[in-house]
């Protein structure tokens, strides 16, 4: 009799997968156990020449941990420099970040279950109170 001994999948195979969900897989940003994803969802000023643009969004970082994958989700402006600032967005706004983030989150939450056999969990923070 054998025992299944289920193997973790290897950070280029991960890579593998994620670059092939999508635009908002940002390979040059990850490392060997981080994921980093974004979405330019919403243009400040459009009046403005592209490369003069800024934007709303999310930005969400992917851990791999032993028996899942955790990530936190962070909302702000992608400015000039090509930097994410945490900034509070307005509700009318929050609403189109959190349709954008919650269909590309089920679509990478059903890869991971698929394809490596690991849930993606929300990492859950710790506040303290003083």
């Amino acid at each position: 009799m054998t025992m299944d001994v289920k193997k973790s999948p290897s950070h280029g195979r991960i890579t593998k997968l994620l670059t092939d969900l999508g635009p908002y897989f940002r390979r040059l940003n990850s490392t060997e156990s981080s994921y980093f994803f974004d979405c330019l969802e919403i243009c400040v000023d459009d009046q403005k020449e592209p490369e003069e643009r800024e934007f709303l969004g999310w930005w969400m970082i992917v851990k791999k941990q032993e028996d899942s994958f955790e990530y936190e989700r962070f909302n702000g402006r992608y400015n000039l420099p090509g930097n994410w600032v945490d900034e509070t967005i307005y509700k009318k706004n929050q609403q189109q970040l959190d349709n954008s983030f919650e269909l590309f989150l089920a679509r990478l939450e059903t890869l991971l279950e698929v394809e490596t056999e690991l849930p993606l969990n929300l990492r859950e923070v710790v506040c303290s109170e003083v």
